[in-house]
């Protein structure tokens, strides 16, 4: 899987790689409790319409269509028509009526003041201009409507390895080409003061991530700065070797801050 390609997602026709490593990312406890505070200050409840921008593959839309049957509505959006077909493949096996659809974040397909919610997660971090689909976002919701956005600090991405100078190189490099936004959570709260919203909170958490999974993204970022010659063919064994040493160890200790924006949305 490559983070990178999330910039374009549409473009990757096999994505059973990303969806398995989206899910066990989705397991992270501490990912898992920032989802339970956005659902919690969002107070989504029956008969409730709702919006997820970037939706992927319906984990968390799943889980907010319970929320809001029998007599709401939810709507799931994402760039890529494989993750789209994926998420109505699951709402058909479990019998929930999501209304998918596949779309860019910046030019949303919905009708000024539809939507009581709006949330959106990891897709900011992707985006050029996230300013414009701030600016949708705020377009299709109502007055009084409330917004969840879930981003990480992808500059805070790190692990456990010795040579500190080696690991800030390699992730410096993969924060430059990954994503557009690698420092995003700073530059967001202002954007949303900017476009009026209100009584905007900010939770976070620090995500610790599961042993196999953090051995094969880091080594991947590794091959990533390689490929670049940001670092040498010596400092990629050294790299490598000690994501080997320590998972085998069961000591890899790699994380990432993740901030929740909630607020509510003014006038028009």
């Amino acid at each position: 899987m490559e983070l990178r390609h999330f910039k374009s997602l549409n473009k990757v026709s096999e994505t059973e790689d990303y969806v398995s490593a989206l899910e066990a990312f989705d397991s992270i406890p501490q990912l898992q409790e920032l989802k339970a505070v956005a659902r919690k200050k969002s107070g989504i409840s029956q008969g409730d319409k709702v919006l997820d921008v970037g939706c992927g593959f319906g984990l968390e839309t799943t889980r907010l269509a319970k929320l809001v049957q029998p007599n709401g509505a939810i709507s799931g959006l994402d760039l890529s028509s494989a993750f789209i077909d994926e998420a109505r493949k699951r709402a058909a096996l479990s019998d929930l009526g999501i209304d998918y659809a596949t779309g860019a974040a910046q030019d949303l397909p919905y009708a000024d003041n539809r939507f009581d919610h709006v949330r959106a997660e990891r897709i900011l971090i992707y985006l050029r201009d996230y300013q414009l689909a701030l600016s949708e976002m705020k377009r299709v919701l109502r007055p009084g409507g409330r917004l969840s956005l879930i981003e990480p600090d992808f500059s805070t991405n790190t692990i456990n390895l010795p040579n500190r100078d080696l690991v800030r190189r390699v992730i410096d490099h993969e924060v430059s080409q990954a994503v557009e936004q690698g420092w995003l959570p700073g530059p967001l709260l202002s954007s949303l003061n900017d476009l009026g919203f209100e009584d905007i909170e900010v939770s976070t958490r620090v995500l610790i991530f599961p042993q196999d999974l953090a051995a094969g993204y880091f080594n991947n970022v590794g091959d990533h700065a390689k490929e670049a010659h940001v670092i040498s063919d010596d400092e990629l064994t050294e790299w490598q070797n000690g994501i080997d040493s320590l998972q085998r160890e069961g000591q890899i200790f790699a994380t990432i801050s993740y901030f929740l924006f909630s607020a509510i949305c003014p006038d028009h």
